[in-house]
């Protein structure tokens, strides 16, 4: 639960790794802030089930114990007797040790930037293949392609036609993945969201509305 003067209005929300959220005016009784959760306890439900598949899919919760499927890795979290965290490659699966005397909430961050990293080396290799096949296959022209680690998109055209694409593209479905840089290309064109531009992306991504709403059942963090 959270007050603030800030917040006008009670509110839910289900955060990964961290469960729900019940944002709360000042002024609010605890009374009436129960009331509210029992109101929308089939939202609440349903959340929780579309949250615990998202987590086992996208690692979010990092703890001990936790296995990630990246797009191209395993990566495994254990504690360790070191105290410095370390890793270890074998094939494709990576497994990080974490000190074990250490609280994780203090090595958390480090964790998750561990995360960050496996994603950029793997997008570095899975994602310019793919932009180049559909800019081929489609006539479209592009400058530099880049990678970074956003939480505003999935990824950017600039006006000069440089692509950046969200390392964090490789926890979503490749069919999702391909969606994202296609969209990314057609700003090579249409440089905004107007009606020709959205007819761009039904051309050369059929169903594309399908797929963008499930691009909502994701988030830009880790």
């Amino acid at each position: 639960m959270r007050r603030s003067a800030n917040i006008k209005y009670l509110r839910l929300r289900m955060a990964p790794g961290r469960g729900l959220w019940v944002s709360v005016p000042y002024g609010v009784s605890e009374s009436q802030v129960y009331k509210f959760i029992s109101d929308n306890k089939e939202w609440i439900e349903k959340s929780r089930k579309s949250m615990a598949v998202y987590e086992k899919d996208t690692g979010v919760g990092l703890r001990p114990g936790a296995e990630v499927r990246t797009k191209l890795h395993v990566l495994k979290i254990e504690q360790t007797e070191q105290s410095r965290p370390s890793y270890r490659l074998e094939g494709n699966v990576i497994t990080l040790f974490v000190p074990g005397q250490v609280e994780f909430s203090r090595i958390e961050n480090i964790v998750r930037q561990f995360l960050v990293e496996v994603y950029r080396m793997e997008a570095k290799q899975y994602l310019p293949p793919r932009v180049k096949h559909f800019a081929e296959k489609f006539g479209f022209k592009y400058g530099n392609l880049t990678f970074r680690d956003n939480v505003s998109n999935w990824g950017s055209c600039s006006f000069e036609n440089n692509i950046s694409l969200n390392v964090k593209l490789m926890k979503l479905p490749d069919d999702v993945i391909d969606y994202v840089i296609l969209h990314e290309l057609c700003h090579t064109v249409e440089k905004n969201h107007s009606e020709d531009f959205w007819k761009l992306v039904g051309r050369v991504c059929p169903g594309y509305a399908y797929l963008r709403e499930r691009l909502k059942n994701y988030n830009t963090r880790v």
